[in-house]
């Protein structure tokens, strides 16, 4: 038998964290929505992403432009 070199767990390396920007390039049609109208956070549930940015906030933009810098994470 070969003496396999442990390696420590690292939860790092499942890290799943984009920013929003990022998740419009995996489903843009997040980019057509009105999000005064839509919760972005309920959007994205469906598709296995929560938002986790402390700043975010419901309806405070119609632009998707202006979520771009929050963080979303995948939901395993």
């Amino acid at each position: 038998m070969k003496n396999k070199t442990k390696v420590p767990f690292n939860p790092d390396d499942f890290d799943t964290s984009i920013t929003v920007k990022e998740l419009t390039k995996k489903f843009p049609h997040l980019l057509d929505l009105d999000y005064k109208k839509v919760s972005l956070a309920n959007e994205i549930i469906p598709l296995n992403y929560e938002i986790f940015s402390k700043d975010y906030k419901d309806f405070f933009s119609s632009n998707i432009e202006d979520y771009f810098d929050f963080e979303v994470d995948a939901v395993i």
